[in-house]
């Protein structure tokens, strides 16, 4: 049974936030915060760690930029504590405790070759998912695998010193219980997401929804829930309702008539982001970029709807806030295909088969 280590980073205004609603947490046992984390299933469509046991591995998920609970775990393991690198230090001692098969992570710009230098054992395998563009100078030269939806990391990632890139898209968790509660919708229009400098037709096209969303005769009730707005204009910042994460960010989206999302610049639109796959598995109606490959996921107009202007963006927000039940229609549609076609389940089982099919191939080597 090969063993599965999936390491990540998660954001850390989401874990500022986890903890602020969850104070009791900070002091809890490791086993208590960790199951905590995964069932608030923020990053649940990348965490493959319960998904992959029954394909007949063990694995084991370590939130390495946690200090919570890798304190925690080092205290229980009866691990003397350096407090100037509790995180470094219990992520170091889990590798090689668990002695993986397979590393595999979300994120290789934080574990990226001068981090693997470091670990005593290098696991057989080692595997990246990247879905943003690869930051300058990140040596990627220790890694076998990186899997991506998108095509410019085919030739970015080897460009980075990846031996192997591999088409893979990450899924809806089945059972998260937002997507199943009665709609109560909330806003007309609203986007949930982040913004940086390589969003910045993102940037430009909140600024124009928020501009429309003042019209007298056109208005709308226009939400935004994003942690660092400081990019986007005052008029944008002052409707800002600050970040929604997990299973509150899918309620947003799930009560609202419109969910907005706009790709990162770099990638040109090329689905699936996660925000296709999570606003349609949340039950909500998404408008998404325009493009060509969209209909290999979702069919346009049916399950899904497209803009590529900004003034096509506009019109179709008027349409479906004018025509509500047709908006509705597709939102269940775009529901059905995703929780058919794109679950994790789903994605856990073609994972599966690349994992042991790359293993396999090391293990020839």
């Amino acid at each position: 049974m090969p063993r599965f280590l999936q390491i990540s980073n998660f954001y850390p205004d989401y874990l500022g936030d986890f903890y602020a609603a969850r104070p009791h947490l900070a002091t809890a046992p490791y086993d208590v915060q960790m199951n905590a984390i995964l069932d608030d299933n923020f990053a649940g469509a990348h965490t493959f760690t319960r998904a992959l046991q029954p394909h007949g591995f063990e694995t084991l998920f370590v939130l390495a930029n946690n200090p919570h609970m890798q304190r925690a775990w080092l205290k229980e393991k009866g691990i003397q504590i350096d407090e100037s690198a509790v995180c470094l230090q219990a992520t170091l001692a889990q590798i090689a405790m668990f002695d993986p098969d397979i590393f595999y992570t979300t994120d290789v710009i934080t574990f990226h070759a001068g981090f693997f230098r470091a670990v005593k054992k290098r696991p057989p395998l080692i595997v990246g998912w990247r879905g943003f563009p690869i930051t300058a100078g990140t040596d990627l030269s220790f890694y076998d695998l990186i899997l991506s939806s998108f095509d410019r990391m085919f030739t970015e990632a080897k460009q980075h010193g990846a031996h192997q890139v591999e088409r893979f898209h990450p899924g809806f968790p089945e059972d998260w219980a937002v997507a199943h509660e009665p709609r109560k919708i909330e806003y007309d229009v609203v986007f949930s997401g982040s913004v940086t400098r390589e969003h910045l037709r993102r940037i430009e096209l909140l600024n124009v929804i928020a501009d429309m969303s003042r019209d007298p005769l056109q208005g709308f009730k226009f939400g935004v829930f994003i942690a660092r707005d400081q990019m986007l204009s005052p008029l944008v910042q002052s409707l800002n309702q600050g970040a929604r994460w997990s299973q509150d960010m899918l309620r947003v989206m799930r009560n609202a008539r419109i969910t907005i999302n706009i790709d990162v610049d770099s990638f040109a639109g090329q689905p699936p982001n996660m925000r296709l796959i999570e606003a349609t598995g949340a039950g909500a109606f998404l408008l998404t970029s325009h493009h060509p490959e969209l209909a290999h996921f979702f069919e346009p107009g049916a399950e899904i709807d497209t803009f590529r202007t900004p003034q096509e963006l506009l019109s179709k927000i008027g349409y479906y806030l004018t025509f509500p039940e047709r908006a509705d229609e597709i939102a269940l549609a775009g529901q059905a295909r995703c929780m058919e076609d794109h679950s994790v389940s789903k994605r856990a089982a073609w994972l599966a088969d690349i994992l042991k099919s790359a293993l396999a191939r090391k293990q020839a080597a």
